[in-house]
């Protein structure tokens, strides 16, 4: 998976969320700590997509 494929994968997962909070009415979603630590694992691991 080239990093551009990656960066867009991250864009998408950070896109559900958005969706998801916006249909429990403005809501955060809460994770548990479990779920924290993984998405954290991964976003350290996986390179964000450069802006330009």
């Amino acid at each position: 998976m080239s990093d551009r494929d990656k960066g867009a994968e991250i864009l998408a997962l950070r896109h559900r969320i958005t969706v998801l909070e916006r249909q429990l009415g403005g809501a955060q979603l809460r994770f548990a700590s479990s779920d924290r630590a993984l998405l954290d694992a991964l976003l350290h691991r996986l390179p964000l997509p450069a802006l330009s």
